[in-house]
């Protein structure tokens, strides 16, 4: 997973990175977004989602437009070129998906239903470092 979030993508002219599409997702799934908002959602600092969001204002990909009640807080919106790459990427989910299913077809619903308890465990082990290193770090 590591290898293919490292690279890049191209969408017909521009080059993303996953960080730089999952951030363009989201600013379509929640036009007006804030950055403080989206690194909240990514578990990101403000610091590095306004890096992020530099690098999309600088492919033409999104605006911040300042909020009308509130003149000190920016909200942030896909221009046009965004906003086809935000339906670009969903026609490739969509697709994406469709393929992960129709590979999956060749597994049981016991073996799906297996698969999914180890995979929970593993992340009741990974929650749990998370946890015990947030505590660590706080004492």
């Amino acid at each position: 997973m590591a290898e293919y979030d490292s690279l890049p993508h191209t969408y017909g002219s521009v080059v993303l990175y996953q960080a730089e599409a999952l951030v363009v997702n989201l600013i379509g799934e929640h036009s007006d977004i804030t950055i403080t908002e989206l690194g909240s959602i990514l578990k990101k600092t403000a610091s590095a989602c306004s890096q992020i969001v530099r690098k999309l204002k600088s492919k033409g990909l999104v605006e911040q437009v300042r909020n009308e009640s509130n003149n000190r807080q920016l909200n942030l919106r896909l221009t046009d070129a965004g906003k086809q790459i935000y339906l670009d990427r969903l026609s490739l989910n969509l697709e994406c998906q469709n393929i992960l299913f129709r590979m999956l077809q060749e597994f049981s619903d016991e073996e799906i239903a297996h698969h999914i308890a180890v995979q929970e465990r593993i992340n009741q082990a990974y929650r749990g470092d998370i946890d015990r290193s947030k505590v660590s770090v706080t004492e």
